[in-house]
């Protein structure tokens, strides 16, 4: 079974989605396995710097509007993946909830 993880955030001005997703991420561990990874599949040290670069953070987390989000996750089931599990951005239960909902009315149907 191939399951991989997509973090979202319903939010469609760019510089207010990445600034949500910086905050989860947290700080970056340079020696990490996650990094090497990032490394080896073509980020640079840049992008790692500074909280991870737009560039590494828009690949990290989908953002947008809940149709947006959902094409991301349509995108990982139609290159194999069996499920998706799907990590919404928020700052409590409810407003998780709330995340979860608006993007399921945008999944096609069977994928929710």
């Amino acid at each position: 079974m191939l399951i991989p993880e997509q973090a979202f955030v319903i939010e469609p001005d760019p510089e207010q989605a990445r600034a949500i997703a910086r905050r989860y991420r947290g700080k970056i561990n340079p020696d990490s396995p996650y990094t090497r990874n990032w490394l080896r599949l073509g980020c640079s040290q840049e992008d790692i710097a500074g909280g991870g670069s737009d560039r590494l953070i828009d690949a990290l987390v989908a953002w947008g509007t809940p149709g947006a989000i959902a094409a991301r996750v349509q995108a990982q089931l139609d290159a194999g993946a069996d499920h998706v599990l799907v990590h919404p951005l928020a700052d409590d239960l409810p407003a998780a909830i709330e995340q979860l909902e608006q993007l399921a009315s945008a999944l096609p149907r069977g994928s929710a």
